[in-house]
């Protein structure tokens, strides 16, 4: 019992930071879980608007907005969308992965239109058109169907905002040992510029386009 309370003074703020450390991991998994629903927002929003990049970006600022409501009222509703727009301009970046260039000018085709003609990759009366897979580069067959799935992929940064956490986070994930991957430098480089630390977090979506698919 003496010598247990001789290392208490010692253990508390070990036991303090590992706290804060579980505190942190908790915040960081509602974050994965809300961005994995956000990206099906988002992929879902791309589908209806020609896989238009800014009409995903809403899409994931949508989904993204339960990180930052405080409120239920209309006025926490609108301010919650808001910091989520800023943020999903700021801390995230979406990945067209299909349908790439080379899948685009296998299969776009001519479509005329009342403001003109338009390079599209057509989505109506599928079943009657060709069926054939075509080479799209890279040793990849795709068929009309196959170029009608839009696939995505966002990159999110997630702040870190527990005190002594968020530094031994940053200490790993900045380390030369740590052999960051790709997104987490871009996120890297955001902390540089804020002043913040940020944890990278992925997630893709998949679905098929119920519009046109334009570049």
């Amino acid at each position: 019992m003496f010598e247990f309370s001789l290392a208490l003074p010692f253990l508390i703020p070990i036991i303090l930071v590992a706290m804060m450390l579980i505190v942190q991991w908790a915040f960081i998994y509602t974050s994965k879980s809300t961005l994995d629903a956000a990206t099906v927002a988002a992929v879902r929003a791309g589908t209806l608007h020609h896989g238009n990049i800014n009409e995903m970006r809403k899409g994931l600022a949508q989904g993204m907005m339960p990180l930052f409501a405080h409120g239920t009222s209309t006025g926490d509703t609108v301010q919650a969308y808001a910091k989520a727009r800023v943020a999903s301009l700021v801390q995230s970046q979406i990945t067209i992965l299909s349908p790439d260039r080379e899948t685009f000018d296998r299969f776009k085709v001519r479509s005329k239109y009342h403001t003109g003609y338009v390079h599209e990759i057509p989505n109506n009366n599928l079943m009657f058109r060709d069926p054939a897979p075509k080479n799209v580069g890279n040793n990849r067959q795709l068929n009309v169907q196959d170029a009608n799935l839009l696939q995505i992929e966002v990159r999110w940064c997630q702040k870190l905002i527990v005190p002594f956490a968020n530094y031994i986070i940053k200490e790993i994930v900045t380390s030369p040992f740590y052999n960051p991957s790709r997104e987490q430098l871009a996120c890297n480089v955001l902390g540089l510029a804020t002043g913040d630390t940020y944890l990278a977090l992925t997630a893709q979506g998949l679905m098929r386009m119920q519009t046109p698919f334009r570049m």
